[in-house]
């Protein structure tokens, strides 16, 4: 073979092993995966960062939003509410979480804010809410969890980024009141001075509601009937639409048990007008039925306490009839007795406080009373008196009832006669919305959206006599959790 025809084979063979280089597809994705590979590893770790991220993020809101209703949980406008809410936040920081960021966070505080008000609109910022001026002001918490930071799988160091993701989360929660089955009454406090500020005033309630001595002063309660300024111990009954709508349905709902009403104590409404027949439902705690109340004692949803002594007598004649009980009447100089009748109710204050006409010292004449109803001295020893409303449930919890005054009187109802089960001890308790009427600079019974500064407990020391308005009290202490009317909400705001 010639060597042209050498030349000319070996080129057509270049040509073919070219054209079916050419032509032949096998592993043509090898350099697009090449160029594609740092993407497609970049776009996952990306996904895995976002998915972490997410799931911090969800695991912090959770933190912040149980540490915003713990904390939330404790504002019950005492005086020790914000401390005891940071605490209930530490306590849960420093227990393992399950939140996988970190097994322990007690060395990473929350950011703990109170409100007394929150915007009007979700959408506006928390820099628009009202701060709380003191624990009595505090109804809304806001908790802002310490940052966590956690790094990247992503490498955006090798492009100048950042190689870890800090994230945090807060959640705003508000704590309320509700108490249910009261009366609808409301009560200026009685321990509010002129001048005081909001939270001074409620302070001065709440430290009076724990104090052993302030307990034994008598108060008098004085229903508000014009259009000048409230002042410290006036009362009024809060508005219920299907239970104030008339004098008779007032009546009727200070009498019954438990009557069908609910306050928030974020705000209540005002009744209007002044009740002049409220002492025939305040009486019926003390076995009396008058008028409207007349045909109640034989109800058992209208019972009388269990201890009604009163320092009331028979009417003279015959005392078989049991229709006599139903018409005692005052003893002689009441509450005291004096001789022949020998009766005595639970005393007036001796003396009144010089600066609050309202507010009796707490000297109360207890020997004459235990003297008249039991004979003997009294069977506890204290360096102080003791509260009369402590004397009322001792008689009870010690079988004294049913002891007989020298005049003929006992504590053991008679005119009722509804049977079922007996009224609980604490009948003669007025569950009352406390208002600091002052520093709100009230005037008027047309009153809406007023704040309570406390749900308080009453003690009705004595019924009321023909035309008597007013109320002689003594304050128990505040509602609590577990008193059988008060219900917490605490609930997430944002």
């Amino acid at each position: 073979m010639s060597f042209r025809a050498r030349v000319s084979g070996r080129l057509h063979k270049i040509r073919q092993f070219a054209s079916a280089l050419w032509s032949d597809t096998g592993g043509v994705i090898l350099p697009y995966v090449t160029v594609m590979l740092p993407v497609i590893v970049g776009v996952s770790c990306l996904a895995l960062d976002g998915a972490r991220l997410m799931s911090l993020h969800t695991q912090l809101q959770n933190e912040a939003d149980a540490l915003a209703l713990a904390a939330a949980a404790e504002l019950d406008r005492l005086p020790d509410a914000e401390t005891r809410a940071r605490r209930a936040i530490q306590r849960l920081l420093a227990k393992p979480t399950l939140f996988g960021v970190q097994s322990n966070r007690k060395n990473q505080p929350a950011v703990v804010q109170f409100y007394s008000r929150l915007p009007a609109r979700d959408s506006e910022p928390m820099s628009r809410a009202t701060l709380a001026s003191g624990p009595e002001s505090a109804r809304f918490v806001s908790v802002t969890v310490h940052p966590i930071a956690f790094s990247t799988i992503l490498p955006t160091a090798f492009v100048g980024g950042a190689t870890s993701i800090i994230s945090s989360a807060s959640a705003v929660a508000g704590f309320d009141q509700v108490v249910c089955g009261v009366t609808p009454i409301y009560v200026c406090n009685p321990f509010e001075a002129a001048g005081m500020t909001y939270e001074h005033a409620s302070e001065m309630l709440q430290l009076a509601a724990v104090d052993k001595r302030s307990q034994s002063r008598l108060i008098r309660l004085r229903q508000y009937d014009g259009n000048a300024p409230y002042t410290a111990a006036d009362y009024g009954f809060l508005d219920v639409p299907a239970l104030t709508r008339d004098e008779a349905d007032l009546v009727d709902s200070l009498a019954v048990q438990r009557p069908a009403a609910c306050f928030m104590q974020r705000a209540v409404n005002f009744r209007r007008g002044f009740a002049k027949s409220v002492r025939e439902g305040f009486n019926v705690r003390f076995d009396l039925y008058e008028n409207s109340m007349s045909e109640k004692n034989k109800d058992n949803n209208y019972p009388a306490a269990q201890n009604v002594r009163k320092g009331y007598v028979l009417p003279a004649g015959g005392v078989d009839e049991k229709a006599n009980f139903c018409s005692m009447r005052r003893g002689s100089y009441w509450p005291i007795g004096s001789p022949p009748e020998q009766v005595t109710g639970l005393p007036l204050d001796r003396t009144w406080a010089p600066d609050n006409a309202r507010i009796g010292e707490g000297d109360w004449d207890l020997e004459t009373y235990w003297q008249v109803n039991h004979g003997g001295d009294f069977p506890v020893k204290d360096n102080d008196l003791p509260s009369r409303y402590y004397v009322y449930r001792l008689e009870i919890e010690q079988g004294l009832i049913g002891d007989v005054s020298q005049g003929g009187e006992s504590g053991a109802p008679v005119c009722y006669s509804g049977g079922g089960t007996r009224a609980a001890p604490d009948r003669r308790i007025l569950h009352a919305a406390i208002i600091n009427c002052q520093s709100l600079r009230l005037v008027g019974d047309a009153q809406s959206n007023i704040p309570v500064a406390a749900f308080g407990k009453l003690f009705l020391t004595l019924p009321l006599a023909q035309s008597q308005t007013d109320l002689y009290v003594e304050l128990v202490g505040l509602v609590q959790p577990g008193d059988g009317v008060s219900y917490d909400v605490v609930q997430l705001y944002r």
